[in-house]
């Protein structure tokens, strides 16, 4: 990334307080370093192929780019460097906008992420804002280090989502009818659990579902090992089905969470499409890479097919399972060069900028912009970048309006209608 002017519109930056180093009133756009998380789940290869960068030989699971206190951008002027959460805490007016004189807590309301499997991972929900509360609160009463492996609330949070495929991408999302999971698990050969997902009298299909769900979730670990051999072994390979259940035993051997192929619907992204999930819904991720955009959360409530902590009760009540049709989100145009993401959530929208077009872009309120591309340029009063591929900068509230032009694409993360 090249700074052709100073991001501070020229003026010396200053150091106080250990580390603030620009001048309020012309905070310009900064170039971001953003962290990559090395989860078990992630792939070797796919992040820096989509990054254009040499991969690390680690998995690469997440790219995460905001001012999530567990993984911060650091942001740069000259030669200085400070962490974005800190920087937005220390100038909320500039960073926020809107936001900040209005009252509301000085943070960055999302979290953008590039995501990338090279194996399947977590039967997961996320809480809605009320839940994560009441469970960030306790677990703080209780002690547990916000770092603990076994902690299920790192915040506050809830974590309403949107994923849009980068690379062909499969998903677990929602509930299939109950129909389809009796169906689905009697030709499994699992006809005892086929029952269970019949609503009882008097039961919705919520509650058979999470009965079922607690029946397999409680298994212990010789009756949940033959209970993944029995769906395994009777699945047909040559079923959409077969061949999900076959590829998560392969990676989690012994785990009956493999039963999510059996009562979640499958869904195939290609490049482009996406898809929301709201707080709530039960999901895996399968395969794939993709653009990821979410609220500024990292509460993940999780059930199985991970190496991470696994709290089945929390799960079960935080979850809406409830059947439901995917989400998709089918993207509208909002310029020439700008197709938007309508996803129902008011914290962030996501937009990808077509370079070749180019535009003027007007901010209302913090955004991050992430090239996928190979090469951009950003002018807006008092400075411009040349961005290669790969390379991410945040814009603060304060700057009025940019131009971008260039080549490929630029992923546009902002705060949405609730800031």
């Amino acid at each position: 990334m090249r700074v052709a002017q100073s991001p501070d519109g020229g003026k010396a930056p200053v150091a106080a307080g250990g580390g603030v180093f620009v001048h309020s009133r012309m905070l310009g756009i900064l170039p971001l370093e953003c962290p990559v998380q090395h989860y078990d789940w992630g792939s070797r290869s796919a992040l820096g192929r989509l990054l254009g960068r040499p991969a690390s030989g680690r998995p690469e699971a997440e790219l995460w780019m905001g001012a999530h206190p567990m993984a911060p951008s650091v942001a740069r002027a000259s030669s200085r460097r400070v962490p974005l959460d800190r920087l937005i805490a220390e100038h909320p007016a500039e960073t926020l906008g809107r936001a900040a004189r209005d009252g509301h807590d000085a943070t960055l309301p999302f979290l953008f992420k590039v995501l990338a499997l090279g194996k399947p991972v977590s039967v997961q929900a996320h809480p809605t804002r009320a839940r994560a509360v009441r469970g960030f609160e306790a677990e703080q009463r209780a002690g547990v280090p916000l770092d603990a492996p076994h902690r299920s609330y790192r915040d506050r949070g809830h974590k309403p989502e949107v994923m849009v495929a980068l690379e062909p991408m499969v998903v677990l999302s929602g509930v299939r009818p109950p129909q389809e999971i009796e169906a689905a698990l009697t030709a499994a050969g699992a006809g005892e659990l086929a029952a269970l997902a019949a609503p009882a009298c008097g039961e919705d299909a919520a509650g058979a579902i999470r009965r079922l769900l607690r029946a397999t979730l409680t298994l212990d670990g010789a009756a949940g090992a033959l209970l993944h051999r029995r769906l395994v072994d009777g699945a047909t390979p040559d079923t959409a089905e077969g061949a999900l259940l076959a590829e998560l035993a392969e990676h989690y051997p012994g785990d009956p969470t493999v039963i999510a192929a059996l009562l979640l619907n499958l869904v195939e992204l290609d490049p482009g499409e996406a898809l929301y999930t709201p707080p709530g819904r039960l999901h895996a991720f399968v395969s794939g890479a993709g653009i990821e955009l979410m609220a500024n959360s990292d509460n993940v409530l999780r059930a199985g097919l991970t190496s991470k902590h696994v709290d089945a009760d929390e799960l079960l009540a935080a979850s809406d399972l409830r059947p439901a049709a995917p989400a998709r989100i089918v993207p509208r145009p909002a310029s020439p060069a700008e197709r938007v993401y309508p996803a129902p959530a008011e914290e962030f929208r996501l937009s990808v900028i077509d370079l070749e077009a180019g535009g003027r872009f007007t901010p209302h309120g913090p955004e991050i912009l992430l090239l996928l591309g190979d090469g951009a340029h950003l002018r807006w009063p008092g400075g411009t970048l040349t961005l290669r591929r790969g390379d991410a900068v945040f814009v603060p509230a304060s700057v009025a309006a940019y131009e971008a032009r260039g080549t490929g694409r630029l992923y546009r993360a902002r705060a949405g209608s609730g800031i």
